[in-house]
């Protein structure tokens, strides 16, 4: 495996259960800063940047997925049993991920993903042709109407740091992902969470891996959309938290 340097913020007593952050597409680690305090006093919490993003240098190696695993298993090794816990596409590295290690993990979050991710044509257009486009996109389609203005306009210029090639490619990766069929090989507790008005991954998603995953338990929250673990953040806190300490 290629020698490699992936940039974690870490939070909290590393003598606790550690849960591990996975990020979206276009992503990095300022996709849980409300998590990062929200959930230290009960959990070491290390949140990672896929190479790319973020603070970690792109790897440009051939197979995407094998490289992003590899990122999130360098971090993973360094820990005894951690929580894996991914949002939208770092929903699906996490299946991934718990796919080809459970007898190494005690816990999956999955938030706001789904077992199948589809995108529309029009993320690709708008990437190609018009990136003030796609921001409006984001903001339209990624939050909740009642979500305040400054936590939405944080997000986007946190999303203007990160390559338009590199969102692209996040978003090929997304398209082409399915476990559909592998789902109830996944036997490790998982809590999954959604916003009730997620148009990015509707509730549906989440019911399926409800249906498929044996050991799960599902949260629909309200007054949320695609970005819940920011829109209603002491709720999704207060409910890992929970969920954890009955590992």
């Amino acid at each position: 495996m290629l020698s490699m340097s992936v940039h974690t913020e870490k939070l909290g007593d590393d003598t606790q259960r550690t849960i591990i952050m996975i990020h979206g597409a276009g992503g990095s680690t300022a996709t849980w800063f409300l998590q990062h305090r929200g959930l230290s006093d009960g959990l070491h919490v290390v949140a990672l940047d896929l190479n790319g993003h973020g603070r970690t240098q792109d790897r440009l190696d051939e197979n995407l997925v094998d490289s992003y695993l590899e990122d999130i298993d360098s971090v993973a090794a360094q820990y005894e049993k951690p929580i894996i816990a991914g949002h939208s596409m770092g929903g699906a590295l996490a299946q991934l991920y718990a796919l080809q290690n459970l007898d190494r993990l005690s816990g999956l979050v999955l938030v706001a993903t789904g077992a199948k991710l589809r995108v529309s044509n029009m993320v690709f257009e708008l990437l190609d042709t018009d990136f003030e486009g796609y921001l409006g996109a984001v903001e339209e389609f990624m939050f909740h109407k009642n979500t305040s203005k400054e936590l939405i306009e944080a997000s986007i210029a946190e999303v203007r740091k990160c390559p338009v090639p590199i969102i692209r490619r996040d978003f090929e990766l997304c398209n082409a992902f399915s476990v559909m069929d592998r789902l109830k090989k996944i036997q490790i507790p998982t809590l999954i969470i959604v916003g009730a008005q997620d148009m990015m991954t509707p509730v549906k998603y989440s019911q399926y891996l409800l249906s498929q995953i044996e050991n799960s338990k599902l949260l629909v929250i309200e007054n949320a959309g695609h970005s819940v673990m920011l829109e209603q953040s002491s709720k999704v806190n207060q409910e890992i938290l929970s969920w954890a300490n009955n590992l």
